[in-house]
């Protein structure tokens, strides 16, 4: 070969490798400035802060009794994953301080600075992972990704609870991850068995972290149901003269949906076997306690009259022919006749009470025994229609969208200064002397209402942004409906106000009002409204392009 012929062989050699560099030194720069921007409120809180705590349920969590509430009431995503990384934390920091081996156990983690600050340093890698991942499926346009890195970086209470021991902490992030993957399996042309399994896997690990979350196994089959309708009602595309289909092949959606209708209810019937496989492990019954969340739902009883009360009351008790539920609720009943304050556990430790009465002296029976009588007072008040369950479901029903992130970024700050009272306790004497009960009585409560950027959006309901993402995804359909992305994008973003709302309900029917059960929900309208713009950003800067060079 002639030595000029090499030469410009080598040149072109030189010249692609040297735009092949130059390219990863783009993506790498771009992909730091993204880090940079979601990392930045995790590093001013670990600068300015110590670890918030989300009351006792987050001692109980990570440090206490594992087995049984561990595993089916608080689940072991959170509960299993954050003791063992705090214990792994704690057993270095014992070591480095030259205080030696502690005493290792899964219901009596070691508790030291060391071991809470790496849990809390794991979560905040973990949320902003999450929130990169979304941020590049959200958009393959760079300012687009800048504009959705910086709108999550002002949502503070993702943050607040990455720095607070409990298990929305997990749970915030699997949501985000969970949207971004479902969205990717959407709009990919060529789905994969990887993508399927690695969303199989998050909405495991999401329905092990918090019950509610189950409720995401339907974001992709409600995403895909009007495709999968629309291809068995509407004839096929035509073929073309080579003997192709103008568009995609028939009966692509409703593969999908069947797919991903499987993928959600095995990762439903994943969880609950991982849970009673635990408790076979533990020698603990497995059970639900739902009947002890819902308890915390009966608290509109003490609005009502006596005469109503009591009606409602012996209802349910004929309903469910049990001495035992029967005795407890007259005490409830004749307690609040008297005047006395409503009590959240009322009827858990009246049931208690009554069981240990009747010989039975074994606490793990006591309390499945417990367990099973609250669930059958929960099922019998939903399934009963009563009108005033319902009107209490849809009293908190009408405040949800109203929620704003001053409201959700407040309980870890109030429910940290709460735990702090309790230090006195015998059962929480492993927390004195840990970092973040360094301070005064009021201390976290204080802090919240001084730092601005705890407060921003202050007003402003979450529903605005579930309203922004339909109309923005509404005007990308009506320019470019045939984009295929844009249909994809569509459907996703009614896909997760359906799943909101559903999540919403869950929660009315479920329990007390608390902004914290409504965290899944505003990340769905974040989503929605930043997938809203993704879409219509994307068709006009299309158009745009297309304008400046013609072809």
């Amino acid at each position: 070969m002639p030595e000029s012929l090499l030469l410009q062989k080598a040149a072109e050699s030189s010249g692609i490798a040297g735009r092949f560099r130059g390219f990863l030194q783009e993506k790498t720069f771009k992909n730091g400035v993204l880090l940079l921007i979601l990392a930045i409120p995790s590093i001013y809180l670990l600068w300015r802060m110590p670890p918030l705590w989300r009351d006792s349920d987050g001692f109980n969590q990570i440090a206490s009794t594992f087995a049984p509430k561990g595993i089916i009431h608080w689940l072991p995503g959170y509960c299993l994953g954050g003791r063992l990384i705090v214990s792994g934390g704690s057993i270095l920091g014992s070591l480095l301080t030259g205080h030696g081996l502690p005493y290792v156990s899964i219901s009596i983690t070691p508790l030291n600075d060391v071991g809470v600050y790496s849990l809390i340093v794991c979560q905040h890698i973990f949320l902003v992972y999450s929130l990169f991942y979304a941020v590049t499926i959200l958009s393959d346009r760079f300012p687009l990704r800048v504009l959705f890195a910086t709108g999550f970086a002002l949502t503070p209470w993702l943050y607040v609870y990455a720095h607070c021991i409990g298990s929305e902490a997990f749970s915030n992030a699997l949501v985000i991850l969970i949207v971004a993957a479902g969205l990717n399996c959407l709009t990919t042309p060529d789905l994969t068995r990887r993508d399927v399994l690695g969303f199989f896997g998050l909405l495991l690990a999401a329905a092990l972290t918090r019950q509610i979350n189950a409720l995401f196994a339907a974001l992709l089959p409600v995403a895909l149901l009007p495709c999968t309708l629309n291809e068995l009602f509407v004839p096929p595309a035509p073929m073309t003269e080579t003997g192709s289909r103008r568009d995609k092949p028939r009966f692509r959606s409703g593969r999908r949906f069947l797919i991903f209708a499987l993928v959600g209810l095995c990762a439903i019937g994943g969880s609950i076997v991982v849970q009673q496989t635990m408790c076979w492990l533990f020698r603990v019954p497995y059970r639900s306690t739902f009947g002890q969340t819902f308890e915390w739902r009966l608290s509109y009883l003490q609005h009502l009259t006596e005469r109503k009360r009591s009606a409602m009351l012996g209802q349910i008790s004929a309903e469910i022919r049990d001495p035992v539920v029967t005795e407890a609720l007259d005490a409830l009943n004749r307690s609040l006749s008297q005047g006395e304050n409503w009590a959240n556990m009322f009827l858990f430790y009246k049931i208690d009470e009554i069981l240990s009465r009747s010989g039975f002296r074994e606490m793990q029976q006591r309390t499945w025994q417990i367990d099973l009588k609250l669930n059958r007072i929960a099922t019998t008040v939903v399934l009963s229609g009563e009108p005033h369950f319902l009107h209490a479901v849809w009293t908190d029903f009408k405040q949800w969208p109203f929620l704003n992130q001053t409201d959700l970024a407040n309980p870890p700050f109030i429910l940290t200064d709460w735990l702090q009272t309790q230090l006195p306790v015998a059962r929480y004497g492993r927390l004195r002397g840990l970092a973040s009960f360094d301070h005064n009585q009021g201390y976290y409560e204080t802090t919240w209402k001084q730092v601005p950027y705890f407060h921003l959006a202050d007003g402003v309901p979450m529903v605005v942004m579930a309203g922004i993402g339909i109309v923005l995804s509404g005007l990308a359909l009506l320019i470019e409906r045939r984009r295929s992305r844009t249909q994809a994008g569509g459907v996703c973003v009614f896909s997760m106000i359906i799943v909101a709302v559903l999540i919403s309900l869950g929660n009315c029917m479920s329990t007390f009002f608390g902004g914290r059960f409504y965290l899944p929900v505003f990340s769905l309208f974040q989503l929605a409204m930043f997938l809203g713009v993704s879409l219509l950003g994307s068709v006009l800067m299309e158009r745009l392009e297309t304008s400046r060079n013609p072809r």
